[in-house]
């Protein structure tokens, strides 16, 4: 058997000679770990045509109570990716890329609601366009399944395009029934109905014709008073020009026509800088939202509340922000919104 002074003596010469062989170490040392997945399928071409996808909403997770147990129930509903498929050979499905211009626009415009809080929305097209066609969105929280509503409710915002304020509580208010709509009311939001008023390069009380929407509506005193009250009344400021004849503006007309076929039970409409709640029409008005306090102010030819609260007998809460370029507190948005609530709850069960 070899002596171990024989065998180190091996061993040296082996490693002497094998230091002589060439060869290349690798830069980097290779790590194992699970292959990271694919981004796009694996196709034998050159150039692999490219899948776009575009940013998808956030979930919307709404809870409901199941006729038969007070456990909520959580409904989940995932939008589908919007996906360039038309390499695959399939349609390509439409992109309503006018939304998307909005929010973009309103984005820019607004520093409370981003262009990612706006697309978060799904605001939909209505068919409806401002003078500069840009679209009059909507967004709807139906009634849901095995929950009975107490009612329809409009909630108007951006009447007048200076008052920013009233566009941008309507994107907090929808992110609050984003997780908590329940059913209880079957909502439909217009956040912003004078785009081209909010969206010009200043921004400005009237639409692109120059013309004030909220004296517009074609209330039955139109005809009569509207052009005299302006005179009269308001020394013809421009500012409340109430136009050429009633519902002579596209987003007056659609809104009109919107109203007619959704038949809301109230209409909730937001505007600032007042710091006050006003109200036309039935029932009992709401004596306080946040700290919002009751103060009537009557109706105008052309108004909204004259229209829709005293020619259609509809309940119109009209909500005055304090301030037009300053968003209320956080606590002042969820407790105008709580009260809000708390008040057609109430006056929706004794209609029942």
């Amino acid at each position: 058997m070899p002596s171990r002074g024989l065998l180190l003596l091996a061993l040296m010469a082996t490693l002497s000679a094998c230091s002589k062989l060439p060869f290349s170490q690798p830069a980097t040392p290779e790590i194992a770990s699970q292959p990271e997945p694919l981004a796009e399928p694996a196709i034998l071409s050159a150039e692999p045509p490219k899948v776009t996808i575009v940013p998808v909403p956030e979930v919307v997770i709404e809870v409901v109570n199941t006729a038969d147990s007070n456990t909520p129930e959580l409904a989940e509903t995932v939008p589908e990716p919007s996906v360039d498929i038309s390499f695959f050979g399939l349609p390509t499905p439409e992109v309503d890329f006018s939304i998307i211009d909005l929010c973009q626009e309103i984005g820019d415009k607004l520093s409370s609601v981003s262009v990612q809080d706006c697309l978060d929305q799904q605001l939909q097209s209505t068919g409806g366009f401002s003078v500069l066609k840009r679209p009059l969105a909507v967004r709807e929280y139906p009634e849901l399944p095995q929950r009975e509503s107490l009612g329809r409710v409009l909630l108007i915002g951006g009447i007048h395009g200076d008052e920013y304020s009233s566009v941008s509580i309507a994107f907090k208010w929808m992110e609050i029934l984003n997780e908590y709509h329940s059913g209880v009311f079957h909502w439909q939001f217009i956040p912003l109905s004078n785009p081209d008023g909010l969206l010009g390069e200043e921004s400005r009380r009237q639409n692109e014709n120059g013309v004030d929407l909220n004296r517009n509506f074609p209330s039955a005193d139109w005809n009569d008073s509207a052009a005299s009250f302006w005179e009269d009344k308001t020394d013809s400021n421009e500012r409340r020009y109430p136009g050429e004849s009633g519902g002579s503006e596209p987003e007056v007309a659609w809104l009109v026509k919107h109203i007619n076929e959704f038949q809301p039970d109230v209409i909730i409409s937001v505007h600032a800088p007042y710091h006050l709640v006003d109200y036309d029409g039935p029932p009992a008005a709401p004596e306080q939202l946040g700290d919002l306090h009751l103060n009537r102010l009557g109706v105008y030819p052309g108004s909204l509340g004259h229209y829709a609260g005293v020619d259609l007998d509809k309940p119109v809460v009209t909500i005055e922000l304090p301030y037009a370029g300053i968003m209320p507190s956080e606590n002042q948005i969820s407790k105008m919104w709580t009260d809000l609530v708390a008040w057609l709850v109430e006056e929706r069960t004794k209609e029942r």
